[in-house]
Parts: structure tokens; C-alpha cells; sequence
């Protein structure tokens, strides 16, 4: 009797990854912003010991795997999860899950909700289908801890600070605190180099006496970096962004890529094909923003 054929297409779009061990899979559940309650942690977790080796998989985009799931067993452990609201997680060539750090609902240095725009990101894109794979990473500053330079579409909450001299007494606190040296006492009050300032607030956050204060918060947008075997810095495209005009730059990159992009193309090599210039036009965009 002929073995029947294993239909990995459609197991990899439910998450269940092949292994090297014959009909043996991993099944990759989707979590938004690397973050995941704890009844579903619990469920998660019953899965892992039923169906699989009794362990999970933290990947490195903040998702859940469950190891070694036999293929005879694929469909009860998706069915059982789903009833639980736990779906699986995107793979192949779609918008792949949203990473994102705490922001600023946590993280003392965060400066917007990077857990709200990534589930708002999710329920618009997650899964949808696109040349290659699009990922998108959301954080809070320019600490960058979960590396938006590095995806195809990379928002980086940033801050514009303002100097009020009437305030200043020049104690130092935010030339202390900037990191960049972008900020000095100059002639008894503070003054900021704009060249070298990374938008981080660190300055405004050292401040006692309201001398300095968050003229804008905002996003800087960069599209078109990647890992992999050919790691590359996405390009910064616009710093301060408001959430108006971030959703319209990635609808339109979402656009733009679905368009021209061939078959197994990344974002970063069309934009390597095709020139900036042509996708900045798409964006309504003849140049980069300034501080």
C-alpha cells in the first residue's frame, strides 16, 4: 500500500513546521508582541506534555513552539489550542508575526505603546500574504532591544527635546545623562546638538526643573533591513512619525511590495532593484524628514 503523501503546504500554514525527524513537526503559535496570558500559558503547556516532548521553544521573534508533535497528531493539538484562543503562528511567504518590547506601559525608558500598536499592526496584517516574508518590530526607544533596523519595516518610538532656558539652572543632570553628547552647559544654560542627538529623552527624563520637555513623540520608520545570511540595516525613512502617518507609510509598503516585489524577493533587495526614489514616490515622499 502506497504511504500517503504529507501535505506540508497546508500544515505550514496552520505553523507546523517539518523537522528532521520523519513526520515528526513544530508547532509555531502565534504571539503578538511577546506577549501571552497565563491561562493560555497553561494550555500551551498541557499541549507541549500531550502532544509533544514537555517542553516549548522561545524563538528569537518572541514566538512559542511545541517541538515534536507527531503528524497523526497535528490536527487535535491546532483544534485544541484554537478552541483556547490560541492560534497558529505565520510562516512561508505572509506578514509574520509582531514583535514588540514593553514600551513605554513598563519600560521607564519607553516612549510609546509599543504593546498597542503591535497587536493594531496584527489585526490588519498578520498572515497576509506578500513575495517573500515581511516582519515588522515595534520599540519603545532607541535602545532598540528587539532590533527594528534589522526587519523589513522597523518603528522606533522617539522623542524631539525643547529647551525652556528660562528653567535652567545648569546643574548638568542631562549632559550627565545623554549618552550621545549631544547635550551640554553652555554660558549657564543647556544646549543640543542636533546632529548627534539619537531622540532618546534620556535628557528630558534627568531633568528636575523643567528646563527640558518633549516638543513631539513620535516614531522613526526604517524599511528594508534584514538577517540572515545577508544582514543588513534597514534605511531610515522618517524620524517622528505620528500613528497617522505611520499606518499610511506601511499600507503603502505593504502596497508598493505586493506590486512590484518578484517571487522570493525581500523587501530590502526590491528596494535595491528598483532604487529609494521609486518608493519614496509610492509614499508621496521626495525626501528624508529632519530633526
Amino acid at each position: 500500500m502506497a504511504e500517503k503523501k504529507i501535505d506540508e503546504s497546508s500544515l505550514k500554514n496552520k505553523g507546523f513546521l517539518s523537522q528532521r525527524q520523519n513526520n515528526m513537526f513544530s508547532m509555531r503559535l502565534k504571539v503578538v508582541g511577546g506577549t501571552v496570558d497565563v491561562k493560555k500559558l497553561r494550555a500551551i503547556a498541557d499541549a507541549a506534555e500531550k502532544y509533544g516532548s514537555g517542553y516549548i521553544h522561545l524563538t528569537s521573534r518572541q514566538q512559542i513552539e511545541v517541538p515534536f508533535v507527531k503528524l497523526e497528531n497535528t490536527e487535535k493539538a491546532s483544534s485544541e489550542l484554537e478552541m483556547q484562543g490560541i492560534l497558529g503562528g505565520s510562516s512561508g511567504k505572509k506578514v509574520r508575526a509582531i514583535i514588540a518590547c514593553h514600551g513605554n506601559t513598563v519600560c521607564k525608558y519607553g516612549l510609546i505603546d509599543c504593546q498597542r500598536l503591535a497587536y493594531k499592526i496584527d489585526e490588519k496584517y498578520f498572515g497576509e500574504a506578500v513575495p517573500k516574508k515581511l516582519k515588522i518590530a515595534i520599540t519603545g526607544c532607541p535602545s532598540a532591544c528587539v532590533k527594528p533596523q534589522d526587519n523589513d519595516f522597523g518603528i522606533m518610538g522617539t522623542t524631539k527635546p525643547e529647551i525652556l532656558e528660562e528653567n535652567c539652572v545648569s546643574c548638568g543632570r542631562c549632559e550627565k545623562a545623554c549618552k550621545m553628547g549631544a547635550i551640554t552647559v553652555q554660558e549657564e544654560k543647556a544646549r543640543i546638538d542636533r546632529e548627534k542627538c539619537v531622540l532618546c529623552g534620556a535628557c528630558i527624563a534627568a531633568c528636575k526643573k523643567d528646563a527640558l520637555r518633549a516638543e513631539k513623540i513620535g516614531c522613526t520608520i526604517f524599511v528594508g533591513g534584514s538577517m540572515g545570511r545577508k544582514p543588513r540595516h534597514g534605511i531610515k525613512l522618517i524620524e517622528l512619525a505620528d500613528e497617522e502617518e505611520l499606518f499610511s507609510i506601511l499600507e503603502k509598503t505593504v502596497e508598493f511590495y505586493r506590486k512590484y516585489g518578484l517571487d522570493g524577493e525581500r523587501l530590502g533587495e526590491l528596494l535595491d532593484r528598483l532604487g529609494i526614489e521609486r518608493y519614496l514616490a509610492s509614499l508621496g515622499m521626495i525626501c528624508f524628514s529632519e530633526k
